[in-house]
């Protein structure tokens, strides 16, 4: 399927429509380059200020918080779940080729278990039960292992497509 396919469907081109991708400041490259740069840094900054705040919504607020917690989460994981989808609608993956580095990664995996550790200590007036631990690991295993499995995939049919073109 080639580019302009892609480009077809109704999700890049609503994508496309609330971006303004149409705009013509994305015709220079160099603007274009700086912007996807700049852009790049600020989700960044988003999704840190994003987890920051809900761990502390949550840790604060105790139960009466944890709506609000979940709307920030949305608010953060809807973005990126979605400009995820728009790249592997055109062919990119986010993992393609990358190398995590833990400097950068060991801030935001903070965040994340000072959340889940808010959610499951203050996220409910009743404490932490242990069917609520294993129900959190029997989870996390799960979403660990399908993004795993996914991961497998989309590198095996990389393989096979690299290998049917030489």
């Amino acid at each position: 399927m080639g580019d302009e396919m892609k480009r077809d469907s109704w999700f890049v081109r609503a994508a496309a429509a609330v971006g303004d991708l149409g705009n013509p400041f994305y015709r220079e490259e160099r603007r274009r380059d700086v912007w996807n740069e700049a852009s790049a840094v600020g989700f960044q900054l988003m999704l840190w200020l994003g987890l920051a705040a809900a761990g502390a919504m949550i840790w604060i607020g105790g139960p009466p918080a944890l709506p609000y917690v979940l709307v920030v989460i949305g608010v953060v994981g809807v973005p990126s779940l979605v400009s995820s989808i728009y790249a592997a609608r055109l062919g990119v993956r986010a993992t393609e080729g990358a190398r995590m580095s833990w400097w950068r990664m060991a801030p935001v995996l903070v965040l994340l278990l000072v959340m889940a550790a808010g959610l499951l200590v203050r996220g409910s007036s009743d404490g932490v039960s242990a069917s609520t631990l294993w129900g959190v690991v029997a989870g996390g295993v799960a979403v660990v292992g399908l993004m795993s499995w996914t991961e497998i995939r989309a590198r095996r049919r990389e393989s096979t497509a690299d290998d049917v073109a030489a």
